[in-house]
């Protein structure tokens, strides 16, 4: 079980703040870094971008401080039954930085935790506990799905591939085309699609169609958004192409899919029977 000690949400400091920890914090602690920055950790240094989770081991000496004009964080404290183990069960690493992306679903899980922690209604301390079970699974997910790579890869190939994949997962409706995407990263679309299926076995398209309608069953279930709108929310130009797709992987279209599901009976296995 893990454990939270005392946590802070979007918490602000000017240019010049720095933390210093010689003997390490004292605890477990989770930064979710929300601007860039420098830290030290051990005796290795990490220049940490904005969006990226640090978990620092009780007594890793530590030094971090802002690269630019603030820092940002949200952060708690926290103790676990197993150590590290836990972390290392889940796919989190300690001491070494992870580059999430956008990095708004954790932090508003944070706020949610935040809120709860120094609340006095009932069951507070009870929901905390799910609150952070939640999160911790959520960030173990993010982080192995970040890290599974086919053997072969050079290192930079890895993380550049990394990022981009954590992006098409966290928010595909921000995502450019796959033109676009080749643009950035100075490649030929080919080249893309090639590194990207030797890195994960799978095609970037794939990926980002997945993504999309995971987003949408999400949108489907929990709002009461046209189907119009949850397509322009996915990041599909044409309602007339998400709704193709969505019946393609799910067999079944958006409407039949939220009719299903208000009543408990949508499953994969529904869809097939027909």
């Amino acid at each position: 079980m893990i454990k939270i000690g005392s946590i802070g949400y979007n918490c602000s400091h000017p240019e010049g703040f720095s933390v210093d920890w010689k003997d390490g914090p004292g605890a477990f602690i989770l930064l979710l870094v929300k601007t860039p920055a420098e830290f030290v950790l051990g005796k290795t240094k990490h220049d940490v971008k904005a969006g990226s989770v640090v978990v620092i081991n009780p007594k890793t000496p530590t030094f971090y401080r802002p690269t630019g004009a603030e820092y940002i964080d949200d952060w708690f404290y926290f103790d676990t039954d197993n150590g590290e183990k836990t972390l290392a069960d889940l796919g989190i690493p300690v001491d070494q930085p992870a580059f999430i992306g956008a990095a708004d679903i954790l932090s508003s899980m944070i706020f949610d935790m935040t809120v709860e922690f120094y609340s006095a209604e009932p069951y507070h301390e009870d929901i905390v506990e799910l609150l952070t079970e939640v999160f911790f699974k959520r960030l173990g997910r993010i982080l192995t799905k970040k890290l599974t790579y086919k053997p072969g890869l050079p290192e930079e190939k890895r993380t550049e591939l990394a990022n981009l994949r954590m992006r098409i997962y966290n928010d595909p409706s921000a995502l450019p085309t796959v033109t676009g995407i080749a643009e950035e990263m100075n490649i030929s679309i080919s080249g893309l699609e090639h590194l990207y299926k030797k890195a994960f076995g799978t095609s970037i398209i794939s990926d980002i169609v997945n993504s999309r309608v995971s987003m949408a069953k999400k949108l489907l279930m929990s709002s009461k958004m046209q189907v119009s709108e949850v397509a322009e929310r996915c990041g599909y130009n044409s309602c007339y192409s998400f709704m193709r797709q969505f019946k393609l992987r799910t067999g079944v279209t958006p409407t039949a899919f939220r009719k299903f599901a208000a009543y408990g009976g949508w499953s994969q296995e529904t869809a097939e029977d027909g």
